[in-house]
């Protein structure tokens, strides 16, 4: 594990359909493949495809899944209009992910996830681009092994290999430079 102080506070955010419980899921299920302590929980806005869509992760040793406002570690936005409903989340020395092609401020990791995943034939996980950027980052918690290991379990046949492709194109994909 990368040594980090923990709990590490994640707040994800994005529209219905971008498969931000999934990415929820997948953060838990590797949280614990490696050993860790995590909760996780979600909340919705509009019950509809295209609705907000927010979940919070806590890895470590924490009572409850979700945090005081102004102290999470990072905010992964798999849509760039659901990143000033997640900032008031962050804390000081905070990090933000968003899906966007482009950097659109100077404080954000552009990572072109919708573009990673469309190119390797899965338009339906970016997130999963998503996630290989943050596992890049310094003090982010869970190792790359453990993500793969996860996608292989939780997954059969050609997807299974696709999103692999994907995830791991993030890890390269961070900071727009595809």
């Amino acid at each position: 594990m990368k040594d980090t102080q923990l709990p590490y506070d994640i707040v994800i955010s994005g529209r219905g359909g971008q498969g931000v419980l999934f990415l929820s899921r997948m953060i838990g299920e590797v949280a614990l493949f490696q050993g860790l302590k995590v909760r996780t929980t979600e909340t919705h806005g509009m019950a509809m495809r295209g609705g907000s869509v927010r979940c919070f992760a806590r890895i470590g040793e924490c009572m409850a899944p979700l945090f005081r406002l102004g102290t999470g570690r990072l905010l992964m936005a798999l849509h760039d209009s659901e990143v000033t409903g997640g900032l008031r989340y962050l804390g000081p020395g905070s990090q933000v992910l968003v899906n966007t092609g482009e950097r659109t401020n100077t404080d954000y990791m552009p990572v072109d996830a919708d573009g990673i995943a469309a190119s390797a034939g899965n338009s339906r996980s970016a997130n999963l681009a998503l996630l290989g950027a943050a596992v890049t980052l310094e003090d982010f918690p869970l190792e790359p092994h453990a993500v793969e290991s996860v996608i292989k379990r939780t997954g059969s046949g050609r997807i299974t290999e696709i999103n692999l492709e994907i995830f791991r194109s993030g890890l390269t994909g961070a900071g727009g430079e595809n």
